[in-house]
């Protein structure tokens, strides 16, 4: 387990707390759904009990798991949630818990593979045994009785007394999900692989062809991508082989149910001591690590909404027919006021035949407002009906939602984060469709839950199939579509404000990983801002052209910082949206008069940040680099400190410039390790004229090694180039003579000489202006082309005080250069009837 010092670094923002709020104050509002108790002493007693008893999940487990939503909301991860729909107390025995956890296991490796992204898994278990009812009664003989709420609540038999509310249930449902979690916690398979058992019935629906046969052909383009299923397909029916993932309880698999019961959430609730930094507690619920509230009491108004919000714990919200979207963002905002990145989980269930009408306005008024919540499909409530007498759900209905929904979020420009689901690992008939093909008259045969029918154990894996393959061609889609952008056209109000039109670019855009908006391959640099006359029309037509990323630094300008200062002015003053533009801002160094020594010990890092949120008028950047590294202090120390300012909402990613390439790789190893946020991000010298060593002292450039490591991280990690150009040497500039009289010239253009007046380079030159000739562009724009073929995710940064200037470089969207052509460009031999 964690530390307690590293679980205080990788903190969240603590939910806001006012004095208003306390484990009891949601009994001043209407608390939906809850029992009547008959004896109040007993309601007491078993309270009290419940209140002195250990909790069942830790604090750094809770913990543990907003780090992981908080890669999740960033797309990093994948959420995967699903267990019973009301878990019954003779549930907790090992021949029901461990299907669970095989088929799961097994779900989170298929997704995993197809998606190239880890799975965050919480089982709908240990605790799912409240369940809101559409009527307090109901007739059963002749009989009206209580409806069954749950074993937590009263007894499923149709028996008048056993269907009074019994207060001591509450006990009892806490040691069953004690006895669920020990379980968990001691498997020898949950944490290493699916039983045998599983895995036989897996290679039986997979080689049988089973899978495919339950999806209309092409509907998720298995025929397209015949080599990942059939890939994933042929690991998983080889006899010898076990589906190994890392699901260890409260690391990477955790425990959620819907929290219902208002009498049982209160007294499981618990205060995390308040560290020095600390003015009051945390609270958190201690019976589980995620809780969602339902559909039936979410209202703004009501007890649940008001308890929920005070809470550490991750929120999940139902969100169904009948949401508004000012009624979802009041909500949201109420229960996350902070707006912490994965701290509400929105979970949409709204039915295949609603989804593409009912969603697109809530996703759009949620992205609109800037709300960093995770997206969920629940794709079984919206789809359930009634069919030989049984309620059940059509496979091929929960499919078709799911599909939509990740269509819905795709035109938003937002992304489905995850699943939701009502499963099981057992051969049960509850669920129609799937693999087996199951029809209504099958229903009887096997249907064993204690309220809505779930997915059997081959209809959830084959989803999970369906699932991946359709999340991995979304991600295709989507990064295809990022590349041709229509741009924000703005023009000023009279207010000043800027007024979007889109207008479609030459600008092309990328995708930096954690950041969920397209970033202009083409980036402003804001280092000679403070010297123009005026800056604000500047950065206008710099907007207007299509780039919407901006890139500055605290120590640039003069004074230092007034570059940054400027920027925010601009931002401020043309009122630009945020979730448009991208804001990219260095620290971690000083000036010119100190020589840019590093300044990378925490309080100096915070203390560079903050000045710069200050200097630009923001609570948050898009990315922060570190403008140098300091050896002397090890990477674990700097990254930790990197990941708070994460967690605290302070900025969105982080990078370096001018760092070692071992002391970035293991600065990358020790987050991935513990789940921090890892640099996405180095800012470099890269260019066709490639320096005989670093330019400038201390700082770095593309050589082979970094080239290599870029392309074999390309979805992971982005290459921000800087002195793109070689300072001025593609555009022209310097030539043999000016290499021999190199000793003569003043210290910066000596440099920069000797640094880019190579044979080597002039070689290049001249390919590229031959090369710029035949196709009728300028050779700096052959230059700036180069780099965007290279086979990592490369940005151009380009500071310049003129418009016109940055526009020339707009030309290089307009080269396309073939393989060929590059490889000529960097080695020479020959190229059409050229040869060098």
């Amino acid at each position: 387990k964690a530390s307690r010092a590293a679980v205080a670094r990788s903190r969240p923002a603590s939910c806001p707390m006012s004095d208003e709020w306390s484990k009891t104050s949601w009994r001043s509002r209407p608390a939906k759904h809850q029992p009547v108790y008959q004896d109040k002493k007993e309601l007491m007693s078993a309270k009290n009990t419940l209140s002195h008893l250990p909790a069942l999940v830790s604090f750094e487990e809770v913990d543990a798991l907003r780090s992981k939503l908080r890669s999740v909301y960033e797309g990093r991860s994948f959420y995967l949630q699903g267990g019973h729909c009301a878990e019954t107390f003779d549930q907790c025995q090992k021949k029901k818990i461990q299907p669970m956890l095989d088929v799961m296991n097994i779900m989170t490796k298929v997704i995993s593979d197809y998606t190239d992204l880890p799975v965050v898994t919480l089982g709908r278990m240990a605790g799912q045994y409240a369940k809101p009812r559409s009527s307090p009664t109901e007739v059963v003989d002749g009989v009206t009785m209580e409806s069954y709420k749950g074993d937590i609540m009263n007894s499923r038999d149709a028996l008048v007394n056993a269907r009074i509310p019994d207060p001591n249930r509450m006990v009892q449902g806490y040691f069953r999900s004690a006895a669920c979690l020990n379980f968990i916690r001691s498997s020898t398979y949950v944490s290493k692989r699916a039983s045998g058992e599983m895995m036989q019935q897996v290679r039986q629906i997979l080689g049988t062809g089973m899978i495919r046969s339950c999806f209309h052909p092409g509907m998720l383009g298995f025929g397209e991508d015949d080599y990942k299923f059939n890939k994933l397909s042929n690991m998983l029916i080889q006899k010898d082989n076990a589906v190994k993932n890392n699901m260890n309880l409260g690391e990477n698999f955790f425990i959620s149910h819907e929290g219902l019961l208002m009498e049982y959430e209160e007294s499981m609730t618990r205060e995390e001591p308040a560290d020095a930094s600390e003015a009051n507690g945390i609270h958190y619920n201690a019976s589980t690590h995620m809780l969602w509230i339902g559909h039936r009491t979410r209202g703004l108004e009501d007890a649940h909404v008001e308890y929920f919000r005070g809470l550490h714990n991750p929120v999940g919200v139902k969100v169904g027919p009948g949401t508004t979207p000012e009624l979802l963002v009041k909500l949201i905002k109420t229960l996350d006021p902070k707006n912490q990145p994965g701290k509400i989980i929105l979970i949409s269930r709204f039915g295949a035949e609603k989804v593409l009408k009912a969603l697109p306005p809530l996703v759009e008024a949620v992205r609109d407002a800037g709300l960093k919540v995770i997206w969920v499909c629940d794709p079984m409530h919206g789809n359930t009906f009634k069919a030989n007498g049984f309620k059940t759900r059509d496979f091929t209905d929960i499919t078709k939602e799911i599909l939509e929904t990740i269509s819905v979020h795709q035109s938003a420009g937002t992304r489905l984060n995850g699943l939701h689901l009502e499963m099981c690992g057992e051969d049960v008939t509850e669920c129609i469709g799937g693999p087996e093909k199951l029809v209504p008259s099958d229903l009887s045969r096997c249907f064993l839950s204690a309220c809505d029918p779930r997915l059997n154990f081959q209809q959830s894996v084959a989803l999970s199939f369906a699932v991946g393959a359709a999340m991995a061609h979304s991600t295709q889609a989507s990064e295809k579509k990022s590349k041709t952008l229509a741009s924000p056209k703005l023009t000023v109000n009279k207010d000043n404000s800027l007024l979007t039109k889109h207008q479609k670019t030459l600008v092309q855009y990328g995708k930096i990983h954690g950041l969920n908006k397209p970033v202009s391959k083409l980036i402003y640099g804001t280092l000679f801002l403070h010297k123009v006359a005026d800056p604000f029309a500047l950065l206008d037509s710099i907007w207007n052209s299509g780039c919407n990323a901006f890139d500055t630094a605290a120590i640039y300008g003069s004074p230092e910082g007034r570059c940054e200062e400027v920027l925010g002015s601009w931002i401020k003053s043309r009122n630009i949206d945020l979730n448009q533009l991208v804001v990219i801002t260095k620290g971690g160094c000083s000036g010119a008069d100190a020589k840019w020594a590093p300044r990378m010990g925490k309080s100096q890092i915070v203390q560079d940040l903050d000045g710069s949120l200050s200097r630009l008028g923001l609570d948050c950047v898009d990315m922060y680099l570190l403008h140098r590294d300091d050896p002397s202090i090890p990477v674990e120390d700097i990254v930790d400190t990197m990941h708070s300012l994460v967690l605290k909402g302070k900025i969105l990613t982080w990078g370096v410039s001018n760092w070692s390439i071992d002391r970035l790789k293991a600065a990358i190893a020790y987050a991935k390790k513990n789940c921090y946020s890892a640099p996405v991000v180095d800012s470099t010298q890269a260019s066709l004229a490639t320096p005989k060593g670093p330019v400038w002292p201390g700082t770095t450039y593309m050589s082979n090694d970094r080239e290599t490591f870029y392309a074999e991280n390309r979805t992971e990690m982005s290459v921000l180039a800087w002195e793109a150009l070689a300072k001025g040497f593609m555009t022209g500039k310097w030539n043999e003579e000016d290499l021999a009289i190199a000793d003569s010239l003043p210290y910066r253009e000596r440099t920069l000489v000797k640094a880019y007046c190579t044979t080597t380079n002039f070689k290049r030159r001249t390919r590229a202006e031959l090369l710029a000739k035949s196709k009728g562009v300028a050779l700096h724009n052959i230059a700036l082309a180069y780099l965007l073929k290279c086979k990592c995710e490369m940005f151009v940064l380009v500071g310049t005080s003129k418009f016109k200037h940055f526009d020339s470089n707009l030309g290089m969207f307009n080269v396309s250069l073939t393989q060929k052509e590059f490889d000529w460009l960097r080695n020479g031999g020959e190229l059409h009837d050229h040869a060098a």
